[in-house]
């Protein structure tokens, strides 16, 4: 796990390079926990036919899906779109991506920043209301992205539901996902919970991240007044800010037994992993490449709507607190087979 890139991109030590006659970039700070449906979200604006030209930046780049039919070309850690976007990586720091990307890219309309899962966001808004960027950043709105059907699944936690409640409490907008999985008296409750803890925030309610790019982009609605009191609100109250968490990965060029696999994570997986994903490769059909999602109590295995990634691996991360990385080693690794990938 020690070698593991950090979950957390830091906040840039220095300024980006001014770009002469340029007006400040409008940026959207994505946010929301583990599996809440920011990735999917960020999928409907790369392709869509919306005519903006958008930079995405994001902390895990292998999770974007995006059509090989849209990719125009690809370089290092960035991808251009024949709509017009690109979609950039963050590797070791957020000033290195944005450096790069506004160095490289001098006609953006728009940046949508993902943080990542477990991310207090207070670090990163407060990092675009340094002096040093307002004359090459303005940060347009702050959306916060909910899992209608997981909000709730650590409530036992004091700590997750402090984070969440914290990224919830810096976003303008909130966009309560995955509505198809419950019902109306359950959304009800989730509102009610949102209000009894922070101020009136506007909630949309959405399934697969279907939301009108009207409703995320351009609207200026946000506040630094607000934001600058929950950032202290957070200084004070540590918590959550300071909450660690840890990264396990798993990698095989053999292929896995599926019904093993799937028994595993439904039954066994422990409760310390909050959020497992990855690439896999099945006895069932030994060439072909899924899916695998594990979010809290859901879990699904799907195939790879796109060419599987050369080098055919299965490679499986998962995140949590207190994982026990040998156990989880013995896990996947019981489901490993004798039989190697299709090349």
């Amino acid at each position: 796990m020690g070698d593991d890139p950090p979950l957390l991109a830091p906040a840039p030590a220095a300024a980006p390079p001014a770009v002469d006659g340029r007006d400040p970039v409008p940026v959207t700070l994505l946010t929301g926990y583990l599996g809440a449906g920011k990735t999917t979200l960020l999928n409907q604006i790369l392709t869509s036919a919306h005519g903006l030209r958008i930079a995405v930046l994001v902390n895990d780049f292998g999770a974007i899906n995006i059509d090989a039919a849209l990719v125009e070309s690809v370089r290092d850690s960035t991808i251009t779109l024949t709509n017009g976007c690109v979609c950039c990586e963050i590797r070791d720091d957020l000033v290195a991506a944005l450096a790069e990307l506004m160095g490289t890219t001098t006609d953006l309309d728009h940046i949508v920043l993902e943080a990542s899962g477990v991310a207090d966001p207070g670090g990163i808004v407060m990092t675009f209301l340094d002096g040093r960027y307002r004359h090459l950043l303005r940060v347009d709105s702050i959306t916060c992205v909910v899992d209608a059907e997981g909000v709730f699944a650590d409530d036992y936690d004091q700590a997750l539901t402090a984070l969440k409640l914290r990224q919830i409490g810096f976003s303008d907008l909130v966009v309560l996902n995955k509505t198809d999985l419950v019902g109306p008296a359950h959304l009800s409750v989730i509102r009610d919970w949102i209000d009894a803890h922070l101020r009136r925030v506007r909630v949309v309610e959405s399934t697969y991240g279907q939301v009108p790019l009207e409703v995320l982009l351009g609207t200026s609605r946000f506040d630094a007044a607000t934001a600058t009191s929950c950032a202290g609100d957070a200084a004070r109250e540590g918590g959550a800010s300071s909450m660690r968490f840890d990264r396990w990965s798993f990698t095989c060029a053999n292929v896995l037994s599926r019904g093993a696999l799937e028994q595993m994570v439904k039954r066994d997986l422990p409760a310390s992993v909050y959020r497992c994903k990855g690439i896999v490769f099945t006895d069932d059909a030994p060439g072909r490449a899924l899916v695998l999602q594990v979010v809290g109590r859901r879990t699904t295995l799907v195939e790879l709507d796109r060419p599987a990634p050369e080098g055919k691996r299965t490679q499986i991360v998962a995140i949590g607190r207190g994982i026990d990385a040998a156990e989880l080693d013995r896990l996947f690794g019981a489901c490993v087979t004798d039989e190697l990938i299709e090349r």
